[in-house]
């Protein structure tokens, strides 16, 4: 990868995110980039690893996915040097967005993690987002990693259930 073009696909990734408004998965920045043919799987990962060393992206790592936004400085850089990156390359992005931006939701909307507190042990959370603020985060405590595990496998497949059992207890009369 030479250097002009490590630079093109740090600006692709930059402008896709600032655009996105939101965090996004890797799946979905490699899909767009893979699908356009900027660039191949590998080097889509040495450039999100760069720029999460240079903090103009931050991550945001669970079990299952990474996601991704945007930071100050990648906002600042993009100022300073979106100019270079080819019209199209903006359109093709913010088509993309558009034409995607059901699928998007529906991926970025529900985040699922567990931890492990201490042996036989673990912290089940799972999030509702909205438009990028978080509407609900669920915790529960459970006593295996399989626990831990079946409980995000069943709020991402209940969460609307979960959101609306707590809004009708906990607001409505």
């Amino acid at each position: 990868m030479t250097p002009e073009s490590l630079q093109l696909y740090k600006l692709i990734i930059l402008y896709f995110l600032n655009q996105a408004d939101q965090p996004m998965p890797n799946a979905i920045l490699s899909d767009f980039i893979l699908e356009t043919g900027y660039t191949d799987y590998l080097s889509i990962q040495q450039t999100l690893s760069e720029l999460t060393e240079d903090a103009m992206i931050l991550v945001d790592q669970t079990h299952e996915k990474s996601y991704y936004t945007i930071a100050e400085i990648g906002k600042e850089t993009l100022r300073f040097f979106g100019n270079q990156l080819p019209t199209d390359t903006c359109r093709e992005i913010d088509e993309y967005l558009e034409k995607n931006r059901l699928a998007i939701v529906e991926t970025t909307s529900i985040k699922t993690d567990y931890t492990m507190i201490r042996p036989n042990e673990y912290l089940a959370t799972g999030c509702i987002y909205e438009r990028g603020s978080k509407l609900l985060e669920v915790s529960l405590n459970v006593t295996s990693e399989e626990e831990a595990v079946d409980v995000c496998r069943r709020f991402k497949e209940k969460n609307e259930d979960v959101y609306a059992q707590l809004l009708s207890m906990l607001c409505m009369e």
